[in-house]
């Protein structure tokens, strides 16, 4: 009856214990489905911890990049690619790389991406990817072209869409007195406030409400006002009558609402007719002549999440119906924030065309009435963050920013323009001259030909007086350079540019005269070397006497070093083995000495009490960061020899992974299954050896491969 009683207990603790467990994941699921990432946070975490489904997974990664804690989204995103890479939508590779951007990883974050679609046999997409990286390097090399300033009126909580409305500054920031919680992000709802132009060296307290007839408890955002001020349109929450609507997901989407002034108050305020309920529309700006309104939105039908929009303001407050400004200007990703200059320049952030991370800035030059192709800003506006909400006037204006080197959230920065944005492809100047290879005199006139790697001609040019030549070319290609000359044999150098910008090249050619004109040349140069051969030939003894001389003195004064360096490498390694308890030598080889590291038959997760031993190798590794080691993981002969190769190498991977999570550098780790091919204990068949022998067999050993 005692052991019934017993298990019984058991069963209903497992029961709770798993019921509490659904109950964690149903509620992080909701927070997650309902936009509260901060929230579903802490509760994916802990599930994570013994529970790594690919939604678990996904759900995490995804709410540190929707709430910018992009190093942890970067950690999660790895681990979600390197473990479920083959059955992942391409949307978590590139979140993964902007993630990667964003922490400073501009290399990786390509690699990611071009592996990703090498891997696809998209080669149109690793084409671009390309292009859009040599771009970067474009808008990297014109170098730093603004000064900024983070503003004092900012806060730990968001502010962003600063715009000067006469002697204020106009912008949008979390409510400044305590309010209802945006659960996305933990911070207040969001309202327009005014700051006084000649105040801006004082912070957010002498702010105020823009206008208690447009603020609400909802969201209130970015705006566009006219100018002569009596009309405003701004973005808000759907709310209507004071109560907030919300579609079938429960989201209540943002729309554009117009306003009037009379008397000084803000009035009639109206949702513009193009709204929905099923969608967004925001962030609305005015072109110089006010006929056009631009906005963001997510409608259907766009090329992807949010794209820029226009309609025509026409008379009687008439608007026509959205136009998508197209796929010059809008992507498969985010297009928002349109600002358009006084010249109808289209500003706007996207995390969809050529940037640093996240959102960047771009600009889009009207001309003939039609957007060209829009262009990156350019550092420092942009950076591996968000980079928002811009505003220009002459040389001067506003954005916002998340970078981390703010005061907290959004920031606002005021710039100043202090470079013009000139886009240069990299080029480098391929030069020379043609010379006599016996006589080393120049050759005029001679023709020298520029080709390309299939041997098209791209330049040719007949040299003058000076026998010189030049080409300007592309960076990081291969090139031939040809040379011809009557009476002479034609010659030819292959050479391939490098990354250095406005670099010269020499591509010298020397050419071999033909039969009869080498003969006369050679006649001559025979008799001039005829008188200068005695006097050459005793300085040259006398120079390759001493140049042997020293360069004995210096192989010995080098050996020497090289003999007391190898000598010092075996003491160090010898006083570590020595006086480091974890690290044994045996036989002819070095290794981490722990406790048995093994695992469940047929698993590859880590024990609790495999993690605790495995402290010994973190420990010892950061004690002594010289070292790399080899992770061997080996498994006892049962099942075929394929399945344990794998099964090893899995489990050499999660021991990988955790001493990668214990901040071991990804290059001190060699993970690599051996199978059954190298067991302690030799068992001629499965039922040869015990259940120990085998588990004995089933074995990790961490091998000290080099010391540094």
């Amino acid at each position: 009856m005692k052991k019934t009683t017993l298990l019984l207990v058991i069963i209903v603790f497992f029961n709770i214990f798993s019921a509490s467990a659904q109950d964690q994941l149903k509620r992080a699921n909701t927070y997650f489905d309902r936009a509260f990432y901060s929230e579903a946070i802490p509760l994916y975490e802990e599930i994570a911890a013994t529970n790594k489904t690919a939604t678990i997974i996904k759900n995490l990664a995804d709410s540190y990049y929707n709430t910018y804690q992009m190093p942890q989204a970067a950690k999660w995103y790895a681990y979600l690619t390197s473990i479920y890479g083959g059955t992942l939508h391409e949307t978590y590779f590139f979140k993964y790389s902007e993630s990667l951007k964003a922490t400073g990883e501009l290399n990786k974050s390509f690699e990611v991406l071009t592996e990703y679609y090498q891997a696809k046999e998209n080669a149109e997409q690793v084409a671009k990817l390309k292009s859009d990286f040599n771009y970067l390097e474009n808008i990297q090399a014109i170098g730093p072209r603004f000064s900024i300033e983070n503003l004092a009126l900012n806060t730990t909580n968001s502010e962003f869409g600063a715009v000067p409305v006469d002697d204020q500054i106009v912008y949008t920031a979390s409510k400044k007195k305590a309010a209802k919680i945006y659960r996305w992000n933990n911070q207040n709802y969001l309202d327009l406030y005014q700051h006084s132009v000649s105040e801006l060296m004082y912070g957010d307290s002498i702010s105020t409400s823009f206008s208690t007839a447009i603020n609400t408890k909802m969201h209130e955002g970015t705006f566009a006002i006219t100018k002569d001020r009596n009309t405003l349109y701004f973005t808000r929450n759907n709310f209507i009558k004071g109560k907030k609507k919300t579609d079938a997901k429960k989201v209540s989407n943002l729309k554009i609402y117009r306003a009037t002034r009379i008397d000084s108050v803000w009035t009639n305020i109206t949702a513009l007719h193009f709204n929905s309920d099923d969608f967004s529309n925001e962030h609305p700006s005015l072109s110089s002549d006010e006929k056009t309104l631009y906005f963001a939105s997510d409608r259907s039908g766009g090329f992807g999440s949010f794209d820029i929009y226009k309609v025509t303001i026409q008379e009687n407050d008439v608007y026509t119906e959205p136009e998508n400004l197209g796929s010059l200007i809008n992507t498969d990703k985010k297009e928002q924030f349109p600002f358009v200059d006084q010249n109808d320049n289209l500003y706007f952030s996207s995390n969809g065309h050529p940037g640093f991370g996240l959102l960047d800035i771009f600009i889009s030059k009207k001309d003939t009435n039609q957007f060209q192709k829009p262009d990156n800003i350019g550092y420092p506006v942009n950076s591996s963050y968000d980079d928002f909400s811009y505003f220009q006037n002459e040389d001067k204006g506003f954005f916002a920013s998340n970078r981390p080197e703010g005061k907290g959230s959004d920031d606002i920065y005021s710039f100043t323009i202090t470079k013009p944005l000139k886009i240069e492809a990299c080029a480098q100047v391929i030069t020379g001259v043609v010379t006599d290879r016996t006589t080393k005199q120049l050759l005029p006139f001679s023709t020298v030909r520029l080709l390309d790697i299939d041997h098209h001609e791209i330049a040719k040019i007949i040299t003058k007086e000076d026998a010189s030549f030049s080409f300007a070319v592309n960076c990081e290609e291969q090139y031939r350079i040809e040379a011809k000359k009557e009476q002479y044999e034609d010659n030819f150098k292959v050479l391939r540019t490098t990354k250095e910008r406005n670099a010269k090249i020499d591509a010298s050619l020397s050419l071999y005269a033909t039969a009869e004109k080498e003969k006369v040349a050679r006649i001559a140069l025979q008799e001039k070397e005829k008188q200068t051969l005695e006097k050459a030939k005793t300085a040259q003894e006398k120079k390759l006497k001493e140049e042997k001389e020293a360069a004995e003195a210096l192989a010995a004064q080098e050996k020497q070093h090289k003999e007391k360096a190898e000598k010092e490498k075996a003491e160090n390694i010898i006083k570590t083995i020595n006086t480091e308890k974890a690290i044994v030598k045996e036989k002819n080889r070095t290794v981490i000495k722990t406790e048995a590291i093994n695992f469940d038959y047929s698993m590859w997760y880590l024990r609790r009490e495999t993690r605790e031993r495995l402290e010994t190798v973190v420990a010892t590794m950061k004690n002594n960061p010289s070292i790399t080691i080899e992770i061997g993981s080996h498994t006892d002969r049962r099942g075929n020899n394929n399945y344990n190769k794998e099964l090893s190498q899995k489990r050499a991977n999660s021991v990988k992974i955790y001493l990668l999570e214990k901040g071991i550098a990804a290059e001190r780790i060699i993970a690599k299954g051996y199978g059954e091919s190298q067991p302690i204990i030799a068992c001629a068949t499965d039922d040869a050896c015990s259940e120990e022998e085998h588990e004995l067999n089933r074995r990790c050993e961490f091998v000290i491969v080099k010391w540094e």
